[in-house]
């Protein structure tokens, strides 16, 4: 690694530790618009520029959680859809279905997702659940199972939890809860209900320590994948999916 890239490194994870610790301490350096350098002469992204923080985020504050939470996700690309019922989720769904021209979903199960009678419902209008069981161990069925599933282009979980500061989705994977629904599709679709949504990550972790240890795998989802550690150039869908929408759901 040459000093320019390991000093370009140091910047971006600076600047990512910076604006995920500190979201409205921009400094008198961050309130352009466009690139610029350090003393090092690194190409570095000003914080305003990057949705979601600095004065993008600030209109959100004060508002209810619900609106909070809809306004920090579509600060950085995601979708809210609000849904009452079981069949505004399954109206929802389907559109997104139909935008991908997908017949199958990669789905958790209703019990994980808390929806009884969504499996059903969906396929009812063409659309069908798929588990994502995969064969163990390593071998050719594993890896036949993997490249069907990956030609899926739409996953359906639920939600443990969301965090209106930050327009962010809890997910405990495990057992009914595949998490390639979430990682492996390009688009993801999330039902959170809105008696979920707690003010932040340690307020969760204050209330809900159990969520910890609920599954084999425990994330939280930011909005849709993106990534700019390639010549700072923003690229969504390299690590996961593009296109990330939540149904708050109030029933």
């Amino acid at each position: 690694m040459t000093p320019q890239n390991r000093a370009r490194m140091r910047e971006v994870v600076g600047r990512a530790v910076r604006t995920g610790l500190f979201p409205g301490g921009a400094g008198p350096d961050d309130t352009g618009h466009g690139h610029g350098t350090n003393e090092a002469g690194v190409d570095t992204l000003p914080m305003a520029a990057i949705p979601g923080t600095a004065s993008a985020a600030a209109p959100a504050k004060g508002l209810p959680p619900i609106e909070r939470f809809t306004a920090a996700l579509e600060a950085l690309a995601g979708t809210v859809h609000r849904a009452r019922s079981l069949q505004d989720v399954v109206e929802i769904v389907v559109a997104q279905a139909g935008r991908l021209r997908a017949t199958q979903i990669l789905a958790w199960s209703d019990e994980a997702i808390g929806l009884p009678g969504l499996t059903a419902a969906l396929a009812a209008r063409g659309l069908a659940c798929i588990a994502g069981d995969i064969p163990q161990p390593n071998g050719p069925a594993r890896t036949e199972a993997l490249a069907t599933l990956a030609q899926i282009p739409l996953g359906l979980t639920g939600a443990d939890a969301g965090f209106s500061e930050t327009g962010t989705v809890v997910l405990a994977t495990g057992p009914g809860r595949p998490r390639m629904a979430s990682l492996l599709v390009p688009t993801h679709i999330a039902i959170l209900r809105v008696d979920r949504l707690v003010d932040s990550v340690s307020t969760l972790l204050a209330t809900r320590r159990d969520l910890v240890d609920a599954g084999s795998n425990f994330v939280c989802i930011t909005g849709p994948s993106r990534t700019a550690d390639i010549e700072h150039t923003l690229s969504r869908g390299v690590h996961g999916p593009g296109d990330v929408h939540v149904i708050l759901l109030d029933a």
